[in-house]
């Protein structure tokens, strides 16, 4: 028997914060690329006391989850549950350990790849679901100026007038309103969140920081989002659809615990959630409430 354990931030359906969740196969997975949780964990003295003050890590699973659809999970920060800042490990038979000689097997890790064998019935083509409200519709915007991550000029106009000027926005008048891009380039669409900058996006700011990770091109494509502060904390509905497999970006907790609620056992359901989202081939999947809805016909 192969086995894989993970630690999230919540489960399927609806961001679950307490609850179990297991997808059973009959053919092995493809188990690939584990990173030890030492190698970014900071290490111990004699006493397990941490050399150094205390960090979160970031940890992943990658999940191959059909032929040309990848999950990157984003891992719960499991410090004061099981006293690691993740929890990942996975076991397999003996055939199959002597055959990849995995060091890494049995240990705590920080990464781990994971290739599903092909499912059956098949997954559908995976269904995107977010929270986000348009800024920009029907306008053409194209990145004139830019730097990195940094949007300079948006048809040749400092970029962040185009939020300064926003109505829908500004009249929000709230910190916790959460902005989002959506960047069209050759190679396909590209989600990012505005960060802002030194004066955000207010009067001593001309230019707008997105995503760090963003690499911007003049000509390319930008359409604004907003996520609400009623949208970015609301909880998913109590609907529970079966049949497919679901990853959540789960909204922030702005509770200590949440209330207890009756045991529920949901068949043909896998999935999780994670507060800090997740990648989908590469592409950001990071706003609240953001989900992505892989289907299929028992």
């Amino acid at each position: 028997m192969q086995v894989v354990v993970a630690g999230v931030d919540s489960v399927v359906p609806n961001g679950v914060r307490n609850g179990l969740l297991e997808l059973w196969i009959d053919e092995y997975m493809e188990i690939s690329n584990s990173v030890h949780l030492l190698q970014k964990d900071h290490k111990r003295a004699a006493k397990g006391v941490a050399r150094e003050n205390w960090k979160s890590i970031e940890a992943s699973l990658k999940m191959e989850v059909s032929p040309g659809n990848r999950v990157d999970l984003t891992l719960a920060n499991s410090a004061f549950a099981t006293n690691t800042l993740a929890t990942l490990f996975y076991f397999q038979p003996k055939e199959l350990q002597d055959e990849i000689k995995d060091p890494n097997m049995g240990e705590t890790l920080c990464e781990l790849t994971v290739k599903l064998p092909e499912l059956q019935p098949a997954l559908s083509a995976p269904q995107s679901i977010d929270r986000w409200t348009p800024l920009s519709e029907g306008d053409n915007l194209i990145i004139t100026e830019c730097t990195g991550n940094l949007v300079k000029k948006i048809n040749s106009v400092p970029a962040a007038k185009f939020l300064e000027n926003n109505e829908d926005l500004m009249s929000i008048k709230s910190k916790d309103t959460k902005v989002y891009v959506k960047v069209h380039q050759k190679d396909g669409a590209k989600k990012y969140e505005v960060i802002a900058g030194g004066g955000g996006w207010g009067v001593k700011a001309d230019l707008l920081a997105i995503s760090p990770e963003a690499k911007l091109k003049k000509g390319d494509k930008i359409e604004f989002f907003m996520v609400t502060p009623n949208d970015r904390f609301k909880d998913f509905g109590a609907t529970v659809v079966s049949n497919q497999f679901l990853f959540e970006c789960t909204p922030e907790s702005t509770q200590y615990a949440e209330a207890v609620k009756p045991e529920q056992a949901v068949d043909n359901l896998f999935g999780c959630g994670c507060e800090q989202g997740f990648l989908h081939n590469g592409v950001n999947c990071k706003s609240p409430g953001e989900a992505l809805s892989f289907k299929y016909s028992p």
